[in-house]
């Protein structure tokens, strides 16, 4: 976990906010380390993250997690009527759970990964003056109506920005040095994040016939050069 160890920009100042919409910086290296200090507390780690006007939910642990127990999964959502994100952490026991280094390093990775993909959908929001977004991509239906929902949800520009947010987090973090666009040729072969691979998966490697697929890896080489011109620019201040 290198990178979140040299993390030190405002993902704030990143997304290029209209109008700052809280005072706190959001810095993951800091966060990275700070969350050691909440590592079984429930209550202490709700009010960590209402300074980034997001509020934690504690759920009872999908029945899909019961093969996995000394991890705690994680998830998250924005919604823009109130202007707040939401954390879903799915412990029914949070602050008694078993968490080993392993386990925990990856919680903390979880977490920092939802809740910038939720500031992405924030700083959507906040740049454009309708509240939904109906920009849909086009993609393959198939005969089961349960992978046609997620394939349509995938195929939302929102969600494909965002997503590229988090497999840009993962060839930052698991892959740091190979570049990015040698990581996305390679896709079809290597499982270089796992957040790429789920989005393939989900479109079956059909690169022709959905969109969303080649709009996904231009939207990560474009969060790459962003994240470079921002480097660029510290360098000089």
């Amino acid at each position: 976990m290198k990178y979140l160890d040299i993390a030190t920009f405002d993902f704030v100042d990143i997304l290029n906010f209209y109008e700052r919409p809280f005072r706190a910086k959001f810095i993951p290296a800091k966060v990275w380390k700070d969350l050691d200090n909440y590592r079984n507390d429930s209550k202490g780690l709700s009010n960590y993250f209402k300074k980034w006007r997001t509020k934690v939910e504690f759920r009872p642990e999908p029945s899909s997690a019961q093969m996995y127990k000394e991890f705690v999964a994680a998830g998250g959502e924005y919604d823009p009527n109130t202007c707040q994100c939401t954390l879903h952490i799915y412990s029914s026991n949070f602050d008694k759970h078993k968490f080993t280094d392993k386990s925990w390093t990856k919680f903390k990775y979880r977490v920092i990964q939802i809740q910038m993909h939720e500031l992405v959908h924030f700083m959507q929001y906040n740049r454009r003056s309708d509240i939904w977004s109906n920009y849909v991509v086009p993609f393959k239906r198939v005969q089961a109506e349960k992978k046609n929902i997620e394939r349509k949800y995938l195929s939302e520009f929102d969600e494909i920005q965002a997503y590229a947010h988090c497999v840009f987090m993962d060839f930052k973090t698991f892959r740091p040095n190979i570049p990015v666009e040698d990581l996305l040729s390679r896709a079809k072969h290597y499982k270089d994040s796992k957040t790429l691979h789920y989005f393939l998966k989900t479109f079956d490697y059909d690169y022709k016939n959905n969109a969303a697929i080649p709009k996904i890896m231009q939207q990560v080489i474009k969060w790459d050069r962003k994240y470079q011109r921002s480097v660029r620019a510290s360098r000089k201040s």
